[in-house]
């Protein structure tokens, strides 16, 4: 570089702030952060950028990587990027890197007579999992179910104003079951696990 043949005492502090600033070992120096056990990547950006609301930018460094931003593996190391912006193009596009859940199967009702009733049916996450912990804690499976203290329902105890904050109308109680695990899915990525743990201990 020509900085090592002046000598730093003649070159002007702004040239020489210039110089430094280009070196190639600070333009190309980023971070890494192995994923451990109960992390999302809303908990990590909470850590590593100040704020849950910036983990779409650390999935878009990493979505090479990363096929659903509510599945990431412990022991998957993470790149940081200096780079962690708030842009809405980048929360649609995190958003719409999460899977759909799978359609729930229709079953038709019979040509004629009375339709019977339908069997209660219960719902959990996969086992060992957050969402299972949730689920059996607030709902027990039921997606139909109300806290009639605090008037939070369905199958992960949704408050009305959270469901509405997350776009959707009516009631959870009141929404199917893939429904509720969409929002479900739409919190956690936004928040972790922050709005259930203080109170279900998950």
């Amino acid at each position: 570089m020509i900085a090592s043949s002046i000598a730093a005492s003649v070159l002007p502090k702004a040239a020489l702030a210039i110089t430094l600033s280009l070196h190639p070992a600070s333009a190309h120096h980023h971070h890494h952060y192995t994923v451990k056990a109960g992390d999302s990547l809303a908990s990590i950006a909470t850590h590593k950028y100040g704020a849950a609301n910036r983990w779409p930018a650390l999935w878009w460094v990493n979505r090479g990587k990363i096929n659903n931003p509510n599945a990431i593996r412990a022991g998957m190391r993470l790149r940081l990027s200096p780079w962690h912006p708030r842009r809405d193009w980048l929360d649609h596009a995190a958003m719409a890197a999460i899977p759909a859940p799978p359609p729930q199967p229709v079953t038709a009702a019979p040509a004629a007579g009375p339709a019977p009733a339908a069997p209660a049916q219960s719902y959990s996450g996969a086992s060992g999992s957050f969402e299972q912990c949730v689920i059996q804690r607030e709902s027990g499976g039921d997606p139909t179910a109300v806290n009639g203290s605090s008037g939070a329902g369905g199958l992960y105890g949704f408050l009305p104003s959270t469901w509405a904050s997350l776009g959707y109308s009516g009631l959870p109680q009141n929404a199917s079951a893939a429904t509720q695990k969409q929002a479900f899915q739409k919190a956690y990525a936004q928040s972790g696990s922050a709005p259930w743990s203080a109170y279900d201990g998950c």
